[in-house]
């Protein structure tokens, strides 16, 4: 396995890493807030039993990738009370919409139709690989009644409400969650929509107040959106040729090591910022560093300004 927290990637891959900036950064940043994501934005149920919400997340985690919309194709949204909400309030919206009066129904997604799929992601604009996302769904749900007896509690009772354990056991038992390409420079173990099931799992229900611990050593998420911020504050920088391909909206081939060196770089940039803050006496775990990043990314008031994000067809992040 790879260092990806205390190992840049390689220069040759394209993309660069500046520890000045990632320190100016955590100057400015040393004297502010980092509170761990609620999990409280719209399109969430908010009623949350045990019983069905360990299912509810692992279901809807395993499909929150690739929710950007190819070429000349508007963004995807789904309606919602109302409001048409995109990207993740999106997604998790779509399978609020079908939970009934008994919670989710793992039955009807262990033998989802294509057409149902299509249904449960029915809105407007584009979403892409909605058969790939329907034979995703399908595995997951019988992978959790067949290898935890019809419940993902049994999963998360079995990891002793630790975030660790609830990563391992996701991706020892639950394919979908695997997210570790072999690359030249060896195994990159991103677990990016693992460790995201992890955190949504305990933030959905209160942290620690429900029990959950074990969340202070895990990485930011290596996703589409982190990469945007690190760029836009001079953390990332991307070698002329990747930086083209990336400002005109190209794809970035899937397995290559501009994708994985992208992705490797926000991991080890995540971690740099991590110790830069508690050089300047601000202790931020994973998840509450993540959630910064990506609001600034997604929800801040300056996203749009932004540059572009890589663009690469997976269901990994």
């Amino acid at each position: 396995m790879i260092d990806l927290q205390n190992t840049p990637p390689p220069p040759d891959w394209g993309v660069a890493i500046d520890e000045g900036a990632i320190r100016s950064l955590a100057v400015e940043w040393a004297g502010t807030s980092f509170p761990l994501p609620e999990f409280n934005y719209p399109g969430i149920p908010v009623v949350r039993r045990e019983d069905w919400w360990f299912d509810y997340v692992t279901l809807a985690v395993s499909v929150l990738a690739c929710l950007w919309p190819p070429d000349d194709k508007a963004v995807w949204h789904v309606d919602y009370q109302g409001d048409w909400l995109d990207d993740a309030p999106g997604v998790f919206a779509a399978f609020t919409k079908v939970l009934g009066s008994e919670g989710v129904d793992l039955d009807w997604f262990a033998n989802l139709r294509d057409e149902d799929g299509s249904a449960l992601f029915a809105g407007r604009g584009t979403l892409q690989m909605i058969p790939d996302r329907v034979q995703t769904l399908r595995t997951v749900a019988r992978q959790i009644q067949n290898r935890w007896d019809g419940s993902a509690a049994n999963l998360v009772a079995a990891a002793g409400r630790d975030g660790r354990e609830i990563v391992r056991l996701l991706i020892e038992t639950i394919p979908a969650y695997v997210d570790r390409p072999m690359t030249s420079a060896g195994v990159a173990n991103f677990d990016k929509l693992a460790h995201l099931a992890a955190a949504i799992m305990a933030a959905g229900l209160g942290w620690s107040d429900a029990g959950f611990s074990g969340y202070d050593g895990f990485p930011v998420y290596p996703d589409y959106m982190l990469p945007r911020v690190f760029r836009e504050y001079g953390i990332m920088g991307y070698a002329p040729d990747l930086a083209e391909l990336i400002d005109a909206q190209l794809l970035v081939p899937k397995d290559s090591n501009a994708e994985h060196g992208i992705r490797w770089a926000t991991v080890y940039a995540g971690a740099q910022l991590s110790r830069a803050l508690a050089a300047q006496g601000a202790v931020v775990t994973g998840p509450a560093l993540d959630y910064r990043l990506w609001s600034i990314a997604v929800l801040g008031p300056d996203a749009r300004s932004f540059g572009e994000h890589h663009r690469t067809v997976t269901l990994a992040y």
